[in-house]
């Protein structure tokens, strides 16, 4: 399964096709703290392509891969989104072009209530690119759970919110 967005196309990972992603986001270009992770999830989601859920996708724009997208399982109608971007397309807006338009997608497709990033505090850019997008800080989720550190931005859905409303 594949994710067309306005801008991107989210693919599942090839080997023949995006060897070379895998290979410079494993070696260090990305700022992820998870990217030990990252060939293991991309690797685990290339045949996995019933479900976005739990699942690594390559972003594509204009058939090049620039990056990586992985969106969590969903649990109480929420998810965890994690990006990285290559090095050679950080600061052209891809980031915010790629979170606003996952964003999106998700709460238009799915049935989700909120999304959440998991950011580094000393990642400025994620943090601009986050609160760009319309997410604010979760300090009372940061305080409760102790993320090792990390800040929780959420974007609350707001149409699911007044269609659960609605129900009552």
């Amino acid at each position: 399964m594949n994710i067309e967005l306005d801008s991107f196309l989210l693919t599942r990972y090839s080997e023949d096709k995006h060897k070379k992603l895998k290979d410079e986001l494993e070696n260090g270009v990305s700022q992820s703290n998870f990217i030990h992770q990252i060939g293991k999830r991309l690797e685990n989601s290339k045949d996995n392509n019933r479900n976005i859920y739990q699942s690594a996708f390559v972003v594509e724009f204009t058939n090049i891969p620039i990056g990586y997208l992985y969106i969590s399982n969903m649990v109480n109608d929420e998810v965890f989104l994690e990006y990285s971007i290559l090095k050679e397309y950080r600061g052209k807006g891809y980031g915010s072009n790629i979170i606003r338009e996952i964003t999106d997608y998700l709460f238009e497709k799915h049935n989700i209530r909120s999304i959440r990033l998991d950011i580094d505090p000393s990642n400025r850019n994620s943090i601009n690119v986050a609160q760009a997008c319309g997410y604010a800080v979760d300090e009372d989720e940061f305080e409760s759970r102790n993320y090792i550190g990390r800040m929780q931005f959420v974007r609350e859905n707001a149409f699911y919110v007044s269609k659960r409303r609605a129900r009552k």
